[in-house]
């Protein structure tokens, strides 16, 4: 894993971020007064 690309996503109220599910991805505490809310789910053509 040392030699992937890494990028850090400016998260904002309302972004949607949608990525191929063999991403290796981690998330920062969230200390935010209202929800933070997770949806995930497999499309296959």
């Amino acid at each position: 894993m040392g030699n992937q690309e890494k990028y850090k996503l400016r998260i904002e109220m309302g972004l949607w971020v949608i990525f191929p599910c063999y991403f290796w991805y981690s998330t920062i505490s969230f200390t935010g007064e209202s929800n933070r809310i997770y949806i995930s789910f497999s499309w296959s053509p």
